[in-house]
């Protein structure tokens, strides 16, 4: 059996940084980031923005939306359920989680959605500027609401970097049969 050792000592050391430097206000912050981006925020959200693309006339990339954030997160869910890590026992853990910890399902769920928008953004942006910023807001996004998970102490840092792995995978995928299907 491997031994984890290393990664529950970094777990550790990152959730007693995260809370020595955590403050009243960054914490009311960090929570209405991760309220906004739980599963029915990221849901809405896909949903508006894919029906933006489908009035538009983007179907196919309404779709792929779709499809890849929705079935990342139930990839994200099934994985969870399979695993079955218990949360983390800190002071601050918010009401909402109330599920399994391994893999963050804000992390997963805000790389597949904010990363799906900025390649979509990438794909159909000429102007090199336009895409950096997009993909800088991308990562910004990603990297907020995964440290609002940490903050909140509703995950390890393990949880929430599996969380963002996951969803680079899935987005990775998604794009190489998105490809395939083109040809």
């Amino acid at each position: 059996m491997a031994d984890f050792g290393w990664a529950e000592a970094l777990d550790a050391q990152v959730a007693l940084a995260v809370q020595t430097l955590a403050t009243p206000g960054l914490h009311a912050f960090m929570e209405g980031l991760s309220v906004a981006h739980g599963p029915r925020g990221i849901a809405v959200l896909t949903a508006a923005v894919a029906a933006m693309l489908f009035v538009g006339r983007r179907r196919a990339d309404a779709l792929w939306l779709l499809l890849t954030v929705f079935g990342g997160a139930a990839l994200n869910h099934l994985l969870k359920h399979s695993i079955q890590r218990p949360r983390p026992g800190m002071e601050h853990l918010d009401a909402v989680a109330t599920d399994f910890s391994f893999p963050s399902g804000h992390a997963a769920n805000t790389t597949l959605l904010y990363g799906a928008l900025a390649l979509l953004l990438i794909r159909h942006v000429r102007t090199a500027g336009l895409r950096a910023l997009a993909a800088a807001f991308a990562a910004s996004a990603v990297l907020l609401v995964s440290s609002s998970r940490l903050v909140l102490g509703a995950h390890r840092f393990s949880d929430v970097a599996a969380g963002v792995l996951l969803g680079l995978l899935v987005l990775a995928a998604s794009m190489l049969v998105r490809t395939a299907l083109r040809r």
